[in-house]
């Protein structure tokens, strides 16, 4: 390896442990094409750039590609005067490749460096993922012959495998017929091949002779407006194959002995060798920079899906927070047992009025256990259910904003279940409910403590305390007054004055925030509980985003790299 050579390697390196991590899991529009051409990148670095990098001077690898039926399989034998290769009658014909190199470079293509992906086999073997490798002292050192699967095979596997080994080559000899070379599929290869500065030669087989000038003429017009002018066009007539199944050695000379040259020539090699290096590199650069912007895009739409979840679960906290401040408890259920509590019907004749004779006859008031156990029971219910009811509508609005893209719909169709809450999330609200209040009633009992206001805590008792602040807070931002007539209003107002009396104006306002901050926490984490789901999907599909940066650090590697390794190379002519 050249100097010059030696931080191409490194980078094609780093590239190839890079690729792995560029992700792609949501089914964005372009998803499936990011995935391939991954793998593409990859098996091109591992099967031709990273080993060609590392050894410009080992053996160029010819790869004979073509369409169903053009003959190359025949083509190659015809060459190598020997059977080796089998064509078939059935379709496709080649079902694994084979590759025929001189004893001399047998060690290089059997080693693995070339293709490590595929099985080596020494014997013919119907398996797209083996190779067959043949030594044959026909075939001049310096140079491989493969003979690659049809390019249009019918069979997913042989098609996909045709394009890798295409993507190995050093050097493309292109098979088509005077029926089909004007066929889209290989003018997609051909292209493609024009775009990296493949060198190509192409050989336009079963050509009437009696037309084969002008087939010739047409084909060469095309590959020059393709981007192709360079490459080396033979023609090969139609004829009747011999007993041997070759083509008459005369037919395919001009081709062997092009070979032979390009094996003679070390100095031919190494160009071509460079010119298809240097092109693949180049074009390498929009490839990585392409799948750089989709593991961005693939994280911004992960993350997306991640925010839209918990804002739904957020805002239906925060609707909760305000129902449990703004007065909306009072009423109801919840309502009519502190009314039952504290005494309805002076309660309805006047707040104002009433406040110093009902702290005065609070005692005869709060009249037991059974009684606040009726309140508590109201307020469990109530507020279980409100807590309830928020958490299926979270989940019903997060499901939608999710069905709002492809990609989230399917996530949808898969986890049918993420539309409901869970069936522990009722009787865990329950409880959440239940242990506040229970939490209420510890913290009126450890205020209440104190020499100041031990004895008119003791007269009013633990229950009646408690049930009392949490009706404060459930009206702790709800702007009532006590100007205000109205029913919760003057609940609120009562259970003011009545604490006031018992701990003072600034000790009942940190009793209510503190059991508000207890109670909004505890609704918190319920809804946290069904949010996790959610956002354990989007972990399961988290996107490694510094995949992206790596990517593009990679290409410059390989920009600087490939500028130093091809500076002075010039594209050679007529190869």
């Amino acid at each position: 390896m050249t100097t010059n050579q030696q931080p191409l390697a490194v980078a094609l390196e780093r590239l190839n442990e890079v690729l792995p991590r560029a992700q792609y899991p949501l089914p964005l529009e372009e998803a499936d094409g990011m995935r391939r051409l991954a793998g593409t990148i990859a098996n091109q670095v591992r099967d031709h750039l990273l080993p060609r990098a590392m050894r410009l001077d080992a053996p160029l690898l010819v790869v004979v590609g073509g369409s169903t039926g053009s003959g190359k399989s025949t083509l190659v034998n015809s060459l190598l005067r020997a059977r080796l290769t089998k064509p078939g009658v059935l379709r496709p014909t080649t079902t694994s490749p084979v590759l025929v190199a001189h004893p001399d470079d047998l060690a290089w293509f059997d080693s693995g460096k070339v293709l490590p992906n595929l099985v080596r086999s020494s014997t013919p073997v119907h398996d797209s993922r083996a190779l067959h490798v043949v030594a044959h002292d026909s075939l001049p050192p310096g140079l491989a012959l493969l003979d690659a699967p049809d390019i249009d095979s019918i069979d997913d596997a042989n098609r996909r495998l045709s394009r890798q080994l295409l993507s190995a080559a050093d050097l493309w000899v292109f098979v088509t017929s005077a029926a089909r070379y004007a066929d889209a599929v290989g003018w997609e290869l051909l292209e493609q091949a024009a775009e990296r500065d493949t060198v190509v030669s192409v050989v336009l087989n079963r050509c009437p002779p009696d037309a084969a000038d002008d087939l010739r003429s047409h084909l060469s017009e095309m590959l020059t407006a393709r981007g192709l002018p360079a490459a080396k066009l033979f023609a090969v007539a139609e004829r009747k194959l011999g007993e041997d199944g070759m083509l008459p050695l005369p037919d395919v000379q001009p081709i062997r002995a092009w070979l032979a040259s390009l094996a003679a020539e070390s100095g031919a090699r190494t160009d071509i060798a460079l010119q298809t290096l240097a092109g693949a590199v180049r074009g390498l650069d929009q490839q990585i920079s392409h799948l750089a912007d989709g593991v961005r895009r693939q994280g911004d739409a992960v993350d997306e899906l991640g925010r839209q979840a918990a804002n739904q679960f957020r805002l239906a906290a925060d609707e909760v927070a305000l129902a449990t401040s703004d007065g909306t408890m009072l009423r109801g259920e919840v309502l009519s047992r502190w009314q039952d509590f504290v005494g309805t019907g002076e309660f309805m004749r006047g707040v104002e009025e009433q406040i110093s004779r009902w702290r005065d006859r609070l005692t005869g008031w709060f009249t037991g256990q059974q009684e606040a156990e009726g309140v508590r029971g109201a307020i469990n219910d109530g507020l279980a259910a409100l807590i309830v009811e928020h958490g299926q509508a979270a989940c019903e609005s997060a499901v939608n904003q999710w069905s709002m893209t492809s990609w989230g719909r399917q996530i949808v169709e898969m986890h049918p279940a993420l539309a409901r809450p869970t069936s522990d999330f009722e009787p865990d609200a329950t409880r959440a409910v239940r242990d506040w209040q229970a939490d209420v009633l510890a913290l009126v009992a450890e205020q209440g403590r104190g020499k100041r206001t031990k004895a008119r805590f003791l007269a009013l008792g633990t229950n009646a305390v408690g049930a009392a602040l949490i009706i404060v807070v459930f009206a702790t931002t709800g702007g009532l007054t006590g100007a205000e007539v109205g029913i919760a209003g003057g609940a609120s107002l009562l259970a003011q004055r009545l604490l006031e009396g018992v701990f003072g104006e600034d000790a009942v306002r940190r009793l209510a925030q503190r059991a508000k901050n207890d109670l909004d926490a505890r609704i918190h984490a319920l809804f946290a509980t069904q949010l996790t789901r959610f956002l354990h999907i989007t972990e399961e599909l988290a996107v490694d985003t510094s995949a992206a940066d790596q990517l593009d650090e990679v290409a410059a590697e390989l920009r600087r790299a490939g500028s130093s390794a091809f500076d002075d190379l010039t594209r050679p002519k007529g190869f």
